[in-house]
């Protein structure tokens, strides 16, 4: 087998890897997966992996093979007049291991979390609790600021 066909190979059990923890949801559990290929193999493809997805590395131990990486997904972005732009986004949350198993097969665990941050900035939150209270004394039923405009 060819090297470029074996990297081939390697980074799509790998993306696999990472896509079936993606898809765990909320939960915090590894997936691990036996690749044919040695551990500096798939060592260096789970690197490329992590760097073309844009995920910041925030630790890596080459010796051991592990690393920790993260990167923010912006679900939307929010612009109202006078208040600026606010987001909505989520933490992207890596650790990654690879171990060998002898004769050309590796191990490779995944742990990938995601975590929902929402931010709002102060001038939002304050214009909001301005029209609850104009809601209000107009005596409005239903708050302003449960209406999104």
């Amino acid at each position: 087998m060819s090297d470029r066909r074996r990297l081939s190979l390697i980074a799509v059990a790998a993306l696999a890897v990472i896509g079936l923890a993606a898809c765990a949801g909320w939960e915090v559990r590894p997936e691990s997966a036996v690749l044919p290929a040695s551990a500096d193999e798939v060592w260096s493809a789970a690197l490329e992996l992590v760097r073309a997805n844009e995920f910041k590395i925030i630790q890596q131990d080459n010796v051991k093979r592990e690393l920790k990486a993260e990167r923010d997904v912006i679900l939307r972005v929010i612009t109202e007049r006078g208040t600026g732009r606010t987001a909505d986004k989520e933490k992207h949350q890596i650790d990654l291991t690879v171990r060998s198993q002898g004769d050309n097969r590796s191990v490779v665990n995944v742990v990938y979390q995601i975590e929902k941050l929402v931010h709002e900035d102060a001038a939002f939150r304050l214009i909001g609790a301005i029209r609850d209270r104009a809601a209000a004394r107009a005596g409005d039923a239903a708050p302003a600021s449960s209406r999104r405009r």
